[in-house]
């Protein structure tokens, strides 16, 4: 056999051993090669260009792109079906040794004969038996070119076009040179509608007054669009966030892990959106082909001049603990819905496959920070990441790589405003401007998104904020679990009942109580997903010596249990959802075998303060309530009679000139006339007599004397720990921005003692304390009707501030402590520093008791009598309905949906 056929023979061996892998798996081999160019030499100092089968296939290498003078071997395989059906076009092309990198990229380029008007075509590289596309260009001649820098397998992959999704502004200006971008961006807004604070139709607001400056402006949403926010998503089972959310009319939006809390059904509907595209670039449907799930792993937008390219990202489920399931196996979140939880792989494939379509590309990610920066470090090519999931305020970071991080705020608190300028010539930002916007402080308020979220609320949630119970005190964490403890042996009759009471999230106040006070005082998020929530409780059953260990292995946990208990005897015991599926881990050991959902905590406690109300009890004491009391503790003063100004509509209390001095200042310097005899501004109902006040002294002012029962924690020293003030009030425009002293407490230290309330040059009212300061906004030259309510306490007292009926704030920073107590007399309008300004005072109201939120509603704003009718049969009705129309708490099993992957536990990560 001639030698040079032995060098051939050798030379395919050589190959076998260098190109194919060995094993019985599926990936592609190329092995039914032809050996080209054998002798082939890479100079170190030249370089090389060299092509190769007809021309189609040449490589350029630079020179110094190899240390040393290097051989290597070409050879290509023909284009077989299982490589056809990846969507390879060319033949396999192979440069040998695959090991061999350079210092500097090569440029590799191949001919194709296919042409196709729906089609791209770009170089692919067979890594680990796997296809990964380049980014490549594609000249007129269909000659497709890349960088590369190693040596290995190539080809033709052909893909079809992205096409453009979604047009945002006008079209592209020919003869601009550069163009600018913007994005408004939010994330993590857990159904804060913001019913009240109007959050979203700020937000909405905002986005459309930031698109009629700058026609190039995209609304984008990082994800989290459930839980954690209003009550009407729990008695909505969710309709009313993916109504709300799609009102919103966002252009893109990433899902998040807490979108998946409702199940699959509510998750196509969710994706379902006529505006937005939604992005889910780690999730796969895999349910009935009968329906669709319309979110996407990649859209192209095109924004005038500019293609911007999209990819989301979602993170990981939380299980019944409260924590992220990151160790593997992961779960899925819901059925149908398979997850790929290799993030970075998925991007890199996506940005390698569309890199080249676009000018832009940016990945919105519910991953949060530390994932979405490690995304951005390690693969080339992603512009900006639109974050979400951290729930850490706002940030901002441009990488080494030029790459932009962006984390926005959370619960619809504020929002990113980023605005980037392009040269068009270069496709490239010039000029970055970042913003961050409170939503509190943003006038443009979206009048239509407002109305639609009023109208969802009234339908899913009429009782939302309807006065349900009274609470008489500011009950602690420990306190609202012995309540629900009451609650859950009043509506289930359990033997027992053993409650952690860390799990508190926040206390409610004194007065008024809601259904939304309710569902703010407990964790409701649904983990695992589609399951009862976070603070759901159950039932299980367990013998005497079992509640025995039981109580022994929590002893800080809130406890109701039978005053003796018996080793053998059987008990139904109550429990939080994470002990009673993880037993073993609260209980040395104990578990628990199917445990039966009873209620969810914050359904639990609408049901029982229904039935509290109906008997005429406060939540949390057995004290009847006021409304239900024939006391007389009301007193009124309209200022309607000059000839006997200080006298009382009604009521016990008493009011005088403050005159410890007997100067007779009173009746000297106060006037006593009609807005119209004054030329102020009438009240919303025409012209009243009124107060026209003077700046008082130290030593002026006006009194109340009290002539009221003791009351609240300081009864036994004999003063009034609750009680309320209402003032109809007007401030002239010159005295505006000039702090004026409203209520003294203290009248004996009133010569050394500040006043207790002020309003302040802005308008709000209150007194600034170490954690807290002023409330509500009210205008000069306007009249206000303002509230004080009062629950004053040794350590946990707490102080509400309305202004025309609406509640403004809530000071509970448990400031509010004997200070406030009144001692048989208040004093209005004086301080000791002379902080006093001329007004006028329309009427004003003594309670010595805390009058209800809806009681202060009542009276709404100023008016030209301000009256307050108490109507206890007509009390009696409304919670009589109430009761009646409780919500029902059918059990919802979910057994069959957990899986054991969630006993799994790894560090606390971001939700």
């Amino acid at each position: 056999m001639p030698f040079s056929i032995y060098k051939k023979l050798f030379l395919v061996i050589l190959l076998i051993c260098l190109l194919n892998a060995c094993g019985g798996d599926n990936t592609v081999k190329d092995t039914a090669f032809v050996v080209d160019e054998t002798d082939l030499i890479i100079s170190a100092n030249d370089g090389l260009t060299q092509s190769f089968d007809n021309d189609l296939v040449t490589i350029s290498i630079p020179k110094n792109a190899v240390n040393t003078d290097t051989r290597f071997i070409f050879s290509q395989t023909p284009l077989d079906e299982s490589n056809k059906a990846q969507g390879i076009i060319s033949a396999l092309y192979s440069f040998s040794p695959k090991d061999l990198s350079f210092n500097t990229p090569s440029t590799l380029s191949i001919s194709t004969e296919s042409a196709a008007d729906n089609q791209l075509f770009a170089i692919a590289q067979l890594i680990d038996g796997q296809w990964r596309t380049l980014a490549s260009t594609t000249s007129e001649n269909n000659r497709v070119s890349t960088q590369i820098t190693t040596l290995g397998t190539f080809a033709i992959k052909s893909r079809p076009i992205v096409p453009i999704t979604k047009n945002i502004g006008p079209n592209c200006p020919s003869n601009e040179t550069t163009q600018k971008m913007r994005f408004i961006h939010v994330a993590d807004l857990h159904a804060r509608f913001g019913f009240k604070e109007r959050l979203f139709s700020r937000i909405k607001g905002y986005y459309q007054h930031a698109q009629s400056e700058q026609p190039y402006t995209l609304f984008t949403n990082g994800g989290d669009d459930y839980e954690k926010g209003t009550v009407a998503e729990q008695t909505s089972k969710g309709l009313i966030t993916v109504e709300a959310i799609k009102a919103m009319a966002f252009d893109v939006r990433v899902v998040g892990n807490h979108d998946y809390a409702w199940g699959p059904e509510q998750l196509l509907d969710y994706a379902n959106d006529d505006h937005a595209i939604v992005l889910a670039s780690n999730t796969q449907y895999t349910g009935d082909s009968t329906q669709s799930f319309d979110a996407v792993d990649f859209s192209i937008v095109q924004v005038g001049c500019l293609k911007v390219g999209f990819f989301g990202m979602t993170s990981v489920p939380w299980n019944e603990l409260d924590r992220p399931v990151e160790t593997a196996p992961i779960p899925d979140f819901i059925a149908n819905f398979k997850m790929n939880w290799q993030w970075q792989e998925i991007a890199q494939t996506i940005v390698q496959q569309h890199r080249q379509d676009v000018d832009y590309m940016v990945m919105l990610s519910h991953l949060g920070e530390g994932g979405d920066t490690q995304i951005a470090q390690n693969v080339p090519g992603i512009d900006l990441v639109l974050g979400g999931h951290t729930h850490g305020g706002e940030s901002f970071q441009q990488l080494d790589n030029g790459s932009l991080v962006i984390q926005p705020n959370f619960f619809a608190q504020g929002l990113t405003d980023l605005e980037l300028t392009f040269d068009l010539a270069t496709k490239t930002v010039s000029d970055i401007n970042y913003n961050t916007v409170a939503t509190a402080n943003i006038g443009t308020v979206d009048e239509a998104l407002q109305t639609q979220i009023d109208f969802l609320m009234g339908k899913y949630a009429p009782d939302a904020n309807t006065e349900i119970a009274i609470s008489e005190n500011y009950p602690s964490a420990l306190q609202i679990m012995e309540i629900t403890t009451r609650a859950v042996k009043q509506q289930y009759q359990i033997d027992a009942a053993l409650f952690d009471p860390s799990q508190v999230q926040t206390r409610w106040t004194p007065g008024t109580l809601t259904q939304e006070d309710f569902h703010n005082a407990f964790k409701v998020e649904r983990q695992p997903s589609n399951t009862p929530g976070f603070s759901a409780i159950y039932q299980v059953t367990v013998n005497g010596s079992e509640l025995k260990t039981l109580i022994a292995s929590q002893p800080d946990w809130v406890l109701l249990a039978p005053d003796s208990i018996t080793d053998s005897q059987t008990y139904k015991l109550a429990l939080q959802k994470g002990p009673a599926f993880n037993g073993e881990l609260f209980f040395n050991s104990i578990t628990f075998a199917e445990p039966q959902l009873l209620a969810e905590t914050w359904q639990l406690l609408d049901q029982y303060a229904r039935y509290r109300t109906s008997q005429c009890l406060h939540i949390d004491t057995n004290t009847q309530l006021n409304s239900c009391q024939d006391q007389a503790n009301i007193t009124i003063w309209n200022f309607d009679d000059p000839s006997k100004p200080l006298k009382a509509d009604y009521g016990p209390s008493t009011l005088s000139y403050f005159d410890p001095e007997q100067s007779g200042w009173g009746p000297e310097d106060t006037v006593y006339k009609t807005t119209s005899e004054l030329n102020i501004a009438d009240l919303n109902d025409g012209a009243s007599g009124v107060m026209a006040f003077t700046d008082h002294s130290p030593t002026e002012g006006l009194q109340i004397t009290l002539n009221t029962a003791a009351n609240g924690d300081f009864i036994n020293e004999g003063l009034v720990s609750d009680y309320t003030l209402v003032m109809d009030i007007y401030w002239p425009l010159a005295v505006k921005d000039i702090y004026r002293a409203l209520v003294q407490t203290d009248t004996v230290n009133y010569l050394t003692d500040d006043a207790d309330i002020y309003i302040n040059p802005e308008g709000g009212l209150g007194k600034s304390t170490s954690e807290s300061g002023y409330f509500g906004n009210t205008q000069s030259d306007t009249w206000h009707r303002i509230a004080f309510v009062f629950y004053t306490a040794p350590d946990n007292g707490v102080f509400e501030v309305y202004v025309d009926g609406e509640l403004a704030g809530v000071k509970r920073e448990g400031e509010i402590n004997r200070r406030w107590a009144l001692n048989k007399a208040v004093l209005l309008l004086t301080d000791n520093n002379y902080e006093t300004e001329p007004g006028y005072l329309n009427a004003l109201l003594y309670a010595g008791r805390a009058m209800t939120r809806d009681e202060i509603k009542s009276m709404a704003g100023a008016q030209q009598t301000l009256r307050f009718e108490p109507s206890t049969r007509s009390l009696n009705q409304t919670v009589e309905r109430h009761y009646q129309s409780a919500p029902a708490i059918k059990p919802n099993l979910w057994l069959e949906q957990r899986s054991k992957f969630f006993n799994k536990r790894g560090p606390s990560v971001n939700n």
